[in-house]
């Protein structure tokens, strides 16, 4: 009985942290299930049937596909008011791995919530609206992926997630992911993406404090080097 007692009480924990956060579809709270992930623990797998839409409430996490040679390419991060899951078929076209160690989602049954969207215009407005922001995070990435250097590529990654993360301070920002994801974000090594943020210290662009929090220091060149590529080559 005690367990049981603790089990609720941190659902109750988890259920109150989605509850506070503001989000597009808050009118769904009630049909969520709460789900506390590990690092790198699989949220839905490729191929694996799409039941559930989801919610990141705290953490990370990183949509995946396996290309053709096995090896892995993320097509998008998932931060805290992200949604995925959506698809058009019925099984996921991408996996979905928490980053972080403690990432919390929320996760709602697709078929109810599509019934739901058919009789509510408002609920439906807000889907696709939902659809939209995935929408942008997907061409931000190709426009990253299109830069021509591997340091504008780098570049245009931190302003991405200055702007993303963003606490109040611009300037600073603390990666939820490693190294190696963010190589596979950008289809590049991992040793290149080491190289570049050296090379980003080195010009003075940006500041490094460990292996995961960075300052930007010149924001002008990092800004100049994502429109034209000009002062970061």
């Amino acid at each position: 009985m005690r367990a049981n007692t603790t089990t609720s009480a941190i659902t109750g924990d988890y259920r109150h942290a989605l509850e506070a956060r503001a989000h597009p579809l808050k009118s769904l709270d009630t049909l969520a299930m709460i789900r506390p992930c590990h690092r790198s623990q699989e949220i839905c797998s490729q191929d694996g049937p799409a039941e559930y839409v989801y919610y990141v409430v705290f953490g990370a996490a990183r949509r995946c596909v396996l290309r053709a040679d096995g090896r892995r390419q993320i097509v998008d991060l998932l931060l805290p008011g992200n949604f995925f899951g959506f698809t058009g078929g019925d099984a996921y076209d991408s996996s979905v791995e928490a980053v972080s160690e403690g990432t919390l989602v929320a996760r709602y049954p697709r078929r109810r919530v599509e019934a739901l969207a058919d009789a509510d215009p408002e609920l439906a407005r807000e889907l696709r609206q939902v659809a939209l922001d995935a929408l942008s995070r997907s061409r931000a990435q190709l426009l990253i992926l299109g830069r021509v250097t591997a340091v504008e590529k780098v570049g245009s990654f931190i302003l991405e997630m200055a702007a993303r993360l963003s606490d109040g301070n611009t300037d600073r920002v603390v990666l939820p992911l490693s190294r190696y994801d963010i190589a596979d974000y950008l289809a590049v090594s991992v040793e290149t993406v080491s190289r570049s943020l050296t090379d980003l210290r080195n010009r003075g662009v940006i500041a490094l404090s460990g292996t995961r929090t960075i300052r930007i220091v010149d924001r002008d060149a990092l800004e100049e080097g994502e429109r034209a590529g000009t002062r970061l080559h």
